[in-house]
């Protein structure tokens, strides 16, 4: 459905002299936030589908267990054992980005996921979050009928891509609903358990809360479990992020509005891809980052049946 769109940019390694095609030896590292995530394990299993099958070229992954620090560390790593192309998701952009200048100028290709850094680097393969951002805000509002108290479960603060899908849903809201009021806005470190001690402080404090958006879909499923717990799953209009299996099923149940699903795999195989275009020099690095965006689907009860069980990761 989404994959064949952002496929496809990869030309093959060199060629021998009697015309075979020969893969130049590529180590690629892959360095997300951290490891026990569904869209980290989607990520990574889109890279490997995409480079299976290519000789000499080597995948390894590091976790850096949600600190900057040591994922600053890992990347010092990556770099001192020479590898080829780093594919990072950066926990903070701005404590990342010595990390990548660092990188870069040592010849090593950095391709982001989701999170930019400050300077320029070979590419960002990202989702459209402030876009998608919009289209939640427009969708849940639209359900609303354009009145209404939400509140807000945010992404860590310097987690740019969880900054972005916030301000494109009050963007929208703004502009399309005035006469929806954002009641509430705190802090779930990406973290089911953390969303669930957040929801029920909304919970606790809004008497009249009838939406909730939160920034990615382990904090929606939190949101959920609170707001059931509560009594209250049925007043609420829950919105997350990503489009994870576990959510996509919730939303078939009822028990999540909706979410903003991104085809992870091709995310992950893009991405790969790209870097192995970089070290097999079929691709020259551009001045500036190259964005590579992957557009969103609004997965609601009666749209999320378009998702095939494939493209559920």
């Amino acid at each position: 459905m989404l994959k064949a769109k952002c496929m496809g940019i990869l030309a093959a390694a060199g060629m021998l002299a009697g015309g075979a095609l020969q893969a130049q030896a590529c180590r690629i590292g892959y360095l997300p936030s951290t490891v026990g995530q569904a869209l980290t394990q989607a990520w990574k299993a889109g890279m490997e589908g995409a480079l299976k099958g290519k000789p000499n070229v080597s995948v390894q992954t590091l976790d850096a267990q949600m600190k900057a620090e040591i994922q600053v560390s890992m990347m010092d790593d990556f770099i001192n054992q020479g590898y080829n192309a780093i594919i990072l998701q950066p926990i903070d952009a701005a404590a990342l980005t010595a990390s990548v200048r660092k990188a870069e100028g040592k010849g090593i290709k950095v391709i982001t996921l989701n999170t930019d850094t400050l300077l320029p680097h070979a590419a960002c393969v990202t989702m459209d979050d402030s876009g998608a951002g919009h289209l939640i805000a427009e969708t849940l509002g639209r359900t609303l009928n354009g009145k209404g108290n939400v509140a807000i479960i945010q992404s860590p603060p310097g987690a740019q891509a969880g900054i972005n899908r916030e301000k494109g849903f009050r963007a929208a809201l703004g502009k399309l609903y005035p006469g929806i009021r954002i009641v509430g806005a705190q802090n779930g470190e990406w973290n089911k358990d953390k969303a669930i001690e957040v929801m029920n402080s909304f919970l606790q404090v809004n008497k009249d809360l009838d939406g909730v958006f939160a920034v990615n879909d382990n904090m929606a499923e939190g949101a959920m479990i609170a707001a059931e717990s509560a009594g209250r799953l049925g007043q609420i209009r829950i919105w997350g992020f990503n489009g994870q299996k576990s959510t996509l099923a919730l939303i078939e149940q009822g028990k999540i509005a909706g979410t903003a699903y991104t085809n992870a795999y091709n995310q992950g195989a893009t991405a790969a891809k790209y870097a192995l275009d970089l070290c097999t020099g079929a691709k020259k690095e551009a001045a500036a980052t190259e964005i590579v965006t992957i557009p969103p689907f609004a997965a609601m009860k009666d749209t999320v049946a378009k998702i095939r069980p494939e493209e559920r990761w």
